[in-house]
């Protein structure tokens, strides 16, 4: 999360979403640059509506290079490189992947060189500023967790949790327990807020909004911090996905409410991510919005065998082929596996999860194995190593198979 801005209304430059980003004098693009931390899941999907893809992220996995011209950015220089890196691509529209948003001012001066589909600065600005959002979430009848800038009169029993104002999937976040635990320190205000606990199950749901509204396209259960997956506390670690259209009614209103607001007063654009809390009465705290592509989102594509990023293209001024369709239906259920220590990936492991990913894949219809790492890449103890997928009749089934899955792939990667 950025820190605290003062919030301008919405305009159409701030959007991204009001202007088109067609020259009639050439006709529709035919490329599009995804730039983020990590670009494939949202990669597939667009190349998947025609269009050629260029892409930036940190791994240049051996899947993204499959369907798009990639580069791998230096942890060391990301995101700070990423306008330069852009402009050795050829020209066009782009879009961006996570955490982007916790830099508004570069995804601008990227906008300044080549048209962005989706939102900019300002709307990014708007969504991510806690204050801001707290009060229009609550104008609209829909909870946020108690959030403060100063730790000095909050318990320190764990019942609130420290986050950083800039990270991306539950990197950083901890229990607070006073100053000086785990190298914190009240200074470090300028960096992080304070957000009390919430209980309950930890959601996602799936928008496209265009200037007519917004529709629920997606719902995940989240899966954080699962420790066979070597995840840490609070961590994204996958989702299992839940059709929009089984959601119980008065849960739909909540989501249809916070829809409404996405395209209104916050003024956004495109597919966004909303991250939220069920309380065990059946309220919905939004935790946090992503203004952009999320990692679950793909699930979308697979439930459904379109392409989500058509949709967000078209509300984004961008009319693109809708692609064929692709296997549909079914529980998918997503896990990242995590390294357990520094791993070396060789060509032996290659192989392997080449050969377990066409085993399973032939059933599944899609992918079974994701974000494949290329030989001789070394993966940090606790990094993201690979994606695992599994389709069953149910979300508990899938989750299951899933599990089965990460079994037979740990024993190939070898454990410590």
């Amino acid at each position: 999360m950025p820190p605290e801005h003062a919030i301008p209304p919405p305009s159409g430059r701030g959007t991204g979403g009001e202007t088109s980003l067609r020259d009639p004098a050439q006709g529709a693009p035919q490329t599009l640059l995804i730039l983020g931390a990590s670009a494939r899941a949202w990669a597939a999907s667009v190349s998947r509506t025609g269009l050629v893809v260029h892409a930036a992220d940190l791994f240049a996995d051996r899947d993204l290079l499959a369907i798009t011209a990639a580069v791998a950015v230096p942890s060391e220089r990301y995101p700070s490189s990423l306008a330069e890196v852009a402009d050795t691509f050829p020209s066009g529209p782009w879009c961006y992947t996570g955490a982007l948003e916790n830099h508004p001012g570069l995804v601008d001066a990227i906008t300044a060189a080549r048209p962005l589909a989706g939102n900019a600065g300002d709307a990014i600005r708007r969504v991510r500023s806690t204050r801001h959002l707290a009060e229009e979430l609550a104008r609209a009848g829909i909870g946020f967790p108690r959030t403060l800038d100063d730790a000095t009169a909050i318990p320190r029993d764990g019942s609130w949790l420290r986050k950083p104002r800039a990270s991306g999937g539950g990197h950083g976040i901890a229990p607070w327990t006073g100053a000086g635990v785990g190298g914190a320190t009240l200074d470090s205000r300028r960096d992080h807020v304070w957000q009390e606990r919430c209980p309950g199950l930890s959601v996602s749901g799936a928008f496209v909004v265009t200037s007519r509204g917004a529709r629920l396209v997606g719902a995940s259960r989240q899966l954080i911090g699962v420790t066979a997956w070597h995840a840490l506390p609070y961590a994204y670690c996958g989702s299992v996905d839940v059709d929009p259209q089984t959601i119980p009614d008065d849960l739909g209103d909540q989501w249809n409410r916070i829809g409404t607001l996405l395209a209104g007063t916050l003024g956004l654009r495109g597919v966004v991510g909303v991250d939220a809390i069920v309380t065990p009465s059946g309220r919905l705290v939004v935790v946090e919005v992503n203004p952009r592509p999320t990692a679950s989102m793909e699930l979308v594509d697979r439930r459904t065998g379109s392409a989500l990023a058509a949709d967000h293209l078209a509300a984004c001024g961008i009319v693109t082929g809708r692609g064929s369709p692709a296997p549909s239906g079914g529980r998918w259920a997503k896990g990242i596996l995590r390294a357990a220590s520094l791993t070396e990936i060789d060509d032996r492991l290659c192989d392997r999860l080449d050969r377990f990913n066409s085993a399973w894949s032939h059933g599944d219809g899609w992918p079974a194995i994701a974000d494949l790492p290329r030989a001789g890449t070394v993966v940090p103890s606790n990094a993201p190593c690979i994606s695992l997928f599994a389709v069953a009749d149910t979300g508990r089934e899938a989750r299951h198979l899933l599990d089965q899955r990460m079994e037979v792939v740990q024993e190939a990667i070898g454990r410590p």
